[in-house]
């Protein structure tokens, strides 16, 4: 059975052994040296109103930093971090993210660190004009399902007739000219009145202004 005294030994042993970690660990956090991998966010500056990434842009960058255990674990836990600017003045021609450069503008970030180099070498950028097309849209008649006997005996219309698209100049010029909209649905026998979605692709570069139009023709049975 363990006396008090006995007891009183065991924590002051416990005591004497936690404090000596912890005079160890700060230390060791007071020298030089260190090294880490560490992620920053990464924020791209250009002109957004001219030009549009085709494919989504790396929002960290991982580089290996050393210096201080101090600032190290500092950096470690930082919850709110300024995103590092890296900025584009010729999309068109900017094929691939300068990790020199980029190493650069980090080092001005983070003066208390030494940042050594970028972990990726490479990150490739592809940008493209942004611009605004027009499309005509026209219901594909063709496809329309009517009920045996029965027939459109009316204009189709459509409203509005005209549609605007914003995206990648590569992507709107290769969609042509015109936008067909199917109507869904059976075999029709009743007039048609009703909103049909565009069959726009599932681009999210691509924003149109309307994604919807309004479809009207009457139907009527052919006579015996």
């Amino acid at each position: 059975m363990k006396t008090a005294s006995s007891k009183t030994d065991i924590k002051a042993i416990f005591i004497s052994l936690l404090a000596a970690i912890i005079f160890w660990v700060m230390n060791a956090l007071n020298k030089d040296g260190y090294s880490q991998r560490m992620s920053f966010p990464l924020k791209f500056s250009y002109n957004d109103s001219l030009y549009i990434p085709t494919q989504p842009l790396p929002e960290k960058i991982s580089v290996n930093v050393s210096g201080n255990g101090w600032n190290l674990l500092r950096k470690a836990f930082a919850l709110d971090i300024t995103p590092v600017k890296y900025s584009i003045e010729k999309p068109l021609k900017t094929r691939y993210l300068n990790t020199g450069s980029l190493a650069d503008s980090l080092s001005e970030y983070i003066k208390d660190v030494k940042v050594n180099y970028v972990v990726a070498d490479r990150f490739d950028l592809e940008f493209d004009r942004k611009v605004t097309k027009q499309f005509i849209v026209k219901v594909d008649s063709s496809s329309i399902p009517l009920k045996e006997r029965y027939v459109i005996s009316s204009l189709i219309n459509v409203n509005p007739r005209t549609v605007s698209l914003e995206g990648p100049e590569s992507v709107l010029e290769g969609m042509g000219s015109t936008i067909y909209v199917k109507i869904p649905g059976k075999r029709l026998q009743d007039n048609f009145d009703d909103e049909i979605k565009l069959p726009i692709s599932q681009n999210s570069l691509i924003k149109p202004n309307k994604d919807r139009v309004a479809v009207s023709f009457e139907v009527s049975e052919l006579l015996k």
